[in-house]
């Protein structure tokens, strides 16, 4: 919850955030902050933004009192001072990100496995937290083992549904593989209608019980055992322009880098090479996700329909 001087406008949209309607004589400010610094690991974001600082949403308003139908949403920096995060309409639900945490947390706890923090990502608009699990892991072909990674995921912006996703860690480098295509989510739009969004991803953690999330990285794994063709010119070139032509030219130069350094010899070792350099970033943006999602299944993709012309 967040808390305001004067309450007289506070509109509380069921949520925990309250939501004012901006007036020029009288700002609604939040003043505390709520004390969750050991939630997570340092924001690994190129623009960092305390990922629990209180947030707002202020129906836009002109200097002539003509009330715009947007929402502005904002995150305070520190008094005074704030991040404007996006516009948005009247019915766009406003999530905190610790409360998307807090839901999260109980589901990871609810699924009898061992988590840790890995890393924490919110630029002041999309939030991406991550676990990992070695409760539930498997082997590959080489010998490398891969558990499963669970990333909480928020936005203030509209342009990341809310929500939790299950992925692969690499165990030996800690390399994050996201799939879209093998990992799953339980994931909601902020709309007025999901207001019982924190029931809804419960329902959808039922694949972190019994035998699914177990089945889930077996498939995964044998996958990335069809990753384990030697790599030679051709084939690059040919995963370069059909796989991952969405990569960018700078983070594909990055990768072939680390591919030679690391003397790689098969389309595994370029997996590895491209998370690595995809995941250990520093400073991360939300476009280090993404593509490291393209990535991911692009090669697995190639590697596939290789598979079957053999």
């Amino acid at each position: 919850m967040t808390f305001i001087l004067d309450d007289s406008n506070a509109l509380p949209n069921g949520n925990g955030i309250t939501e004012t309607v901006y007036n020029p004589d009288q700002l609604a400010i939040p003043t505390e902050y709520v004390d969750v610094q050991s939630i997570a690991p340092v924001n690994v974001a190129t623009k960092p933004v305390d990922p629990w600082a209180p947030i707002e949403k202020l129906r836009l308003q002109n200097s002539d009192g003509y009330e715009s139908n947007s929402y502005n949403v904002r995150v305070k920096v520190d008094e005074g001072n704030f991040f404007e995060a996006g516009v948005v309409s009247d019915s766009y639900l406003l999530i905190g990100n610790q409360q998307i945490h807090e839901v999260c947390a109980e589901i990871r706890t609810e699924s009898g496995m061992e988590w840790e923090p890995v890393k924490c990502f919110f630029n002041g608009k999309q939030f991406r937290n991550v676990y990992r699990t070695e409760s539930v892991k498997t082997e590959t072909v080489v010998g490398d083992v891969i558990n499963l990674m669970m990333t909480e995921l928020n936005s203030y912006d509209q342009t990341q549904r809310c929500g939790f996703r299950v992925d692969f860690m690499v165990k030996v480098c800690m390399n994050g593989m996201i799939s879209p295509q093998y990992g799953w989510n339980s994931l909601f739009q902020h709309r007025q209608q999901n207001v019982d969004w924190s029931n809804e991803i419960r329902r959808g953690a039922v694949a972190l019980s019994g035998n699914v999330a177990h089945r889930k990285l077996e498939t995964f794994a044998k996958a990335c055992n069809r990753l384990q063709s030697p790599l030679d010119i051709d084939k690059l070139g040919a995963i370069r322009t059909d796989a991952i032509s969405k990569l960018p030219t700078q983070r594909f130069g990055a990768t072939l880098d680390r591919y030679f350094d690391e003397e790689g010899y098969t389309m595994w070792d370029l997996m590895q090479a491209g998370t690595y350099t995809l995941w250990h970033k520093d400073k991360m943006t939300n476009a280090d996700f993404n593509n490291n999602g393209q990535f991911v299944d692009g090669l697995l993709d190639y590697a596939s329909k290789l598979a079957l012309t053999q």
